[in-house]
């Protein structure tokens, strides 16, 4: 669907703001398996903390289902005589679960905390639109849930206190599928005109 573009430029955006060496961040198609994927890397040792997660909702939310001239007849990014490049567009909305574990509450608090300030304060996420060799940008923003938490108090952890975990949910509402199809272009012969006298 190329959501999987969104999800590295998240990656990527949340990789520029971490400066820790020791901090591991893992893509929404890593965390699937985060437990599983920590203890093969590490042959079954203890999990290095700080590890930032950040997994995408399974559920995507087609926003507008309607057939609507962008999605089959969008803007035209590149023509010549015989065909023109499309670039079609479906309006989709993202969800997304940052979590940040640290050994100590003070970390991950101090993480969150600076997470929420940059995610307002720069909102922008760019992706490139591969398609036919378009080479697009398209800008959307991530926006902050209102509600941040602490939840440390998950099944993974098998003993009270042994790491801290704040969760921040993020959304992106101006996500898009899109599609870049050629399209035959329609040309006007010459030809001509008979006018008959009554």
């Amino acid at each position: 669907m190329a959501i999987r573009y969104y999800d590295q430029s998240l990656v990527n955006k949340i990789k520029n703001w971490v400066k820790d060496p020791n901090m591991t961040i893992l893509s929404p198609s890593d965390s699937t398996r985060l437990f599983q994927m920590r203890a093969d890397q590490t042959n079954d040792a203890k999990i290095t903390l700080p590890l930032i997660a950040i997994s995408r909702d399974s559920e995507i939310e087609i926003t507008s289902t309607a057939k609507k001239a962008l999605s089959y007849d969008g803007g035209h990014i590149d023509a010549t005589k015989e065909t023109s490049k499309l670039l079609n567009a479906i309006p989709i909305k993202l969800t997304y679960q940052l979590d940040i574990y640290t050994k100590y509450f003070a970390e991950a608090d101090e993480y969150a905390r600076n997470f929420i300030f940059n995610f307002i304060n720069y909102p922008k996420l760019s992706i490139e639109i591969p398609y036919n060799n378009a080479k697009v940008l398209h800008d959307s923003t991530v926006l902050v849930e209102s509600t941040v938490s602490d939840s440390s108090d998950i099944p993974e952890r098998l003993i009270a206190g042994q790491f801290s975990r704040m969760t921040i949910r993020l959304s992106i509402d101006d996500a898009w599928l899109f599609s870049v199809p050629f399209m035959d272009n329609w040309k006007v012969e010459e030809g001509s005109i008979e006018v008959l006298d009554n």
